[in-house]
């Protein structure tokens, strides 16, 4: 395993690699890693399909930025997700909470970790938010399965191979976090809007991996 692969990056090369041992991984697929295409492609009935794939329920999900001027807050690549996001009423709601944060009104220069951390205290929230935006969130991207460590393989928004797979299906929350992107320089870090599931789903009765005695999916090279 190359230097500096989290769990996540392992996670994501053991089902590349059990995916290529059945001859189902898409020879177009490339490890996504922090990228913001879908993780890997598979292969069925010799057509290609995206595949997210998720270490464990803790990973971000539809994760978007959100940048601040002359005291409004804004998406800063505003999309169909965004747009989403904007009609459950979130950007309002952090426009109403008045924040004015130090990494757009200090220069960047002369900010401090006391700054930092005080943008990331008042930043910090978390709404509560319908699953269909994390299906709206991978549609976008072209992508209508999933699978998660510990769970399974699931369909989103829908089950478009007909594979017989449940919807991945939890409560959700939308996190808002100032979120460190490297720790230094101090100004680089950022605000973020992530989607995060709360409580567990249903394991499903398919799995990758086939674990606790879970079937692999029926996928058709």
């Amino acid at each position: 395993m190359l230097s500096g692969y989290n769990k996540g990056d392992s996670y994501e090369q053991r089902i590349f690699d059990i995916l290529q041992s059945r001859q189902i991984l898409s020879p177009t697929s490339n490890r996504a890693g922090a990228g913001g295409g879908a993780d890997l492609k598979f292969l069925h009935l010799s057509q290609e399909h995206n595949l997210e794939v998720k270490l464990d329920l803790k990973a971000d999900y539809g994760q978007k930025t959100l940048g601040w001027q002359e005291g409004i807050w804004f998406w800063n690549k505003p999309n169909k997700i965004t747009d989403f996001y904007t009609s459950l009423g979130i950007l309002e709601y952090v426009n109403q909470k008045n924040i004015i944060p130090y990494r757009y009104t200090v220069n960047k220069d002369s900010l401090t970790t006391t700054h930092r951390s005080l943008d990331q205290r008042a930043f910090e929230d978390s709404v509560q938010i319908d699953i269909s935006a994390l299906y709206s969130y991978y549609a976008e991207k072209n992508c209508f399965y999933i699978q998660v460590g510990g769970y399974g393989f699931y369909h989103l928004k829908r089950d478009i191979l007909k594979l017989g797979t449940p919807q991945f299906n939890c409560d959700m929350k939308l996190r808002l976090r100032a979120k460190t992107v490297h720790s230094n320089p101090i100004y680089n870090y950022g605000f973020y809007a992530t989607l995060k599931p709360v409580g567990k789903p249903q394991k499903s009765i398919y799995d990758i991996e086939e674990q606790e005695n879970r079937a692999f999916p029926l996928i058709q090279p």
